[in-house]
């Protein structure tokens, strides 16, 4: 038989452990508005990126690439105040490239964060370098969205979504398309 007191130790124990696994879960995403900024940063670290936003105040991201596909935008006020948070690596957030607006490299990473990869491509005679954001659609499948920068890197030139190789185990969707 086991005692009150083992009992009442092992409810507490679990209570502990209950309360960590769900602070572990917590993320930016839960930052509520109105939130000072160096709470945000003392509960969750310096962000990745950090850039001055035009209404004076600050945009701040933090996030999970390279492997994750996650990366939360905070609106930071004049006065040190979250005004929102905002998942940013997403379809509906990379429709805003379509905008006839000039995107340039500190633009695509002040909206986006770090790219989960940079590569160069060699093809023929144009050698434009592509950033690659992982994501997920909203139906579950893991995207890359490659945004090119053109040859020397400034601005975008053009971007795409892709299928991410890595992260979908069923890329071809189970289909056979040969066999021996």
């Amino acid at each position: 038989m086991i005692k009150k007191e083992t009992l009442k130790a092992l409810a507490g124990m679990s209570t502990g452990l209950a309360a960590l696994l769900l602070a572990g879960c917590a993320n930016v995403s839960s930052v509520q508005p109105g939130t000072p900024i160096t709470q945000v940063i003392k509960q969750f670290g310096n962000p990745d990126i950090n850039c001055p936003s035009r209404d004076g105040g600050k945009r701040m991201i933090w996030s999970q690439q390279p492997a994750g596909e996650t990366a939360y935008a905070l609106h930071v006020s004049k006065q040190g105040l979250v005004d929102g948070s905002q998942q940013v690596l997403s379809a509906k957030s990379f429709s805003i490239l379509s905008n006839g607006e000039v995107w340039t490299r500190e633009r695509v990473h002040c909206e986006f964060g770090p790219p989960a990869n940079i590569t160069r491509d060699n093809w023929g005679d144009d050698h434009q370098w592509i950033w690659g954001y992982r994501y997920m659609l909203d139906g579950g499948d893991a995207e890359i969205m490659y945004v090119y920068l053109g040859n020397d890197g400034a601005q975008v030139t053009k971007y795409r979504s892709l299928p991410d190789e890595v992260n979908n185990p069923d890329i071809g969707g189970g289909i056979v398309l040969y066999s021996w």
